[in-house]
């Protein structure tokens, strides 16, 4: 008797604290019992006469809709139900992912008496296919852009055999993939002049995270193409990659064009350069030829560098290299500093007072003296590069005298850099050597 009632007691035990939650019902679905785990889940409160009354009110709507027109028929007809998802309702919480199994039992003329339910948390479950359910949401939305994307998307192994071949390849070579697959993509994209691009590529791919180049294939297809390792998760796996062909045959012929209307550009700008040279040395006075010219050739000079292939910008550097050559060499026109890239309106208006600034030290400043020099110093004032200053320092030249007015050249450099730079110009008359300091904001490229 004592074994009867101490297994007994067992029994009640794990009812109780059993892993998963236990309920019994009668046909109609009002509770007999519910386990202290369930209880615990779902925060029931102690007293009986404040509980649910009947299973689906521990349901959440869609569980109790669920429980009404599937559950309760299934359990009365075929006896038993399984892993029934829903949620269920807790107290002042978030609902309670499940799985619910029942069982029907029946009286000796077959009649059902009491259904049984086990019902096991889900949390876990529920979360894993959230996941999943995301994760496949998101590898459809890439295999969508890949089919769709006009590029040409491969997925080759370490050998260079073809796995994948999308639509957008079949259109830029003109084959299927059925008719390419476990071809070797090097004998499928010929390169005239890189016959081994496929194996260079994978090289270059061991030291830095993708390999990007331009090429021409055997038909005059110009393709850029992007070679990218792909990470394998499971040990052992061979090595894939992922190749992106686009075609910029279209990019190319425009860039040509552009290059052709550059060069005719840069031809006649020449022409008329030298057109206004021949009318000024026409109509202005002999004195001024040689200065008016001179401002001529430093306009042509910025403007051979902002035409270089088409570029917007200049080499703060390259304009201050232009004008050692004119001071007489590194000896003469000492540089230091940071550099910067001007955009082509600052680039020009520079070019154009560095070299007043020049004249006016080969007529009357240090570079009129064997000995005399130049120091250039170009400073960055915040982090960014935004703000410049350069600082014109000449030394060894003759004594300095403030002049009395303000020639031409004066006011051009004034009128330059302060309205064409934006920028504020300081001239300091030192007996030792003229200083100028000019501080302007690098402007942004059009």
């Amino acid at each position: 008797m004592e074994d009867r009632v101490d297994l007994q007691s067992a029994f009640a035990e794990l009812l109780e604290d059993a892993p998963c939650g236990i309920v019994v019902t009668d046909p109609d679905g009002r509770l007999k019992y519910v386990n202290e785990t369930l209880s615990r889940w779902l925060n029931l409160p102690a007293a009986a006469e404040e509980r649910p009354q009947r299973l689906p009110e521990l349901m959440t709507g869609p569980g109790r809709l669920f429980y009404e027109t599937h559950l309760a028929p299934m359990m009365r007809l075929q006896g038993f139900a399984r892993e029934i998802s829903c949620s269920l309702k807790v107290m002042n919480g978030a609902p309670f992912p499940v799985l619910l199994s029942g069982v029907a039992r029946h009286d000796p003329e077959g009649s059902p008496v009491r259904f049984d339910y086990t019902i096991f948390d889900a949390r876990e479950r529920r979360l894993y296919e959230d996941q999943l359910r995301a994760a496949r949401r998101e590898s459809d939305e890439l295999a969508a852009i890949v089919r769709t994307s006009p590029n040409g998307i491969l997925r080759v192994q370490e050998n260079g055999v073809i796995l994948r071949w999308n639509a957008g390849a079949e259109r830029l070579l003109g084959r299927t993939f059925e008719a390419v697959q476990g071809l070797c993509v090097q004998d499928e994209i010929r390169l005239e002049d890189d016959p081994d691009w496929f194996a260079r590529a994978a090289a270059t791919c061991k030291s830095k995270p993708e390999a990007v180049f331009e090429t021409v294939d055997s038909k005059g297809q110009h393709f850029e193409i992007t070679v990218v390792p792909i990470e394998e998760h499971e040990t052992g796996a061979k090595r894939n990659y992922s190749i992106v062909l686009r075609d910029i045959s279209a990019r190319k012929k425009a860039e040509l064009r552009l290059k052709v209307a550059m060069n005719e550009m840069k031809h006649r700008i020449k022409n008329t350069l030298t057109v206004v040279a021949g009318i000024a040395k026409q109509t202005l006075p002999a004195e001024f030829h040689a200065s008016f010219t001179g401002r001529l050739q430093a306009m042509s000079k910025a403007h051979d560098i902002l035409t270089s292939e088409g570029q917007k910008t200049a080499d703060l550097m390259e304009l201050l290299a232009l004008t050692e050559e004119e001071a007489g060499g590194a000896e003469r026109f000492r540089i230091s500093g940071v550099t910067a890239m001007l955009p082509s309106e600052q680039a020009t208006s520079l070019s154009m007072a560095l070299h007043e600034l020049t004249t006016n030290a080969l007529k009357y400043g240090a570079l009129s003296e064997p000995n005399g020099y130049v120091e250039v110093a170009c400073e960055s004032l915040d982090q960014r590069g935004g703000l410049l200053r350069i600082v014109w320092r000449e030394r060894n030249g003759p004594p300095v005298v403030e002049p009395t007015r303000r020639g031409f050249g004066s006011k051009m450099i004034d009128t330059i850099l302060k309205f064409d730079l934006g920028g504020e110009v300081e001239v300091d008359y030192r007996p030792d050597g003229l200083q100028c300091v000019i501080s302007f904001g690098k402007g942004k490229e059009r």
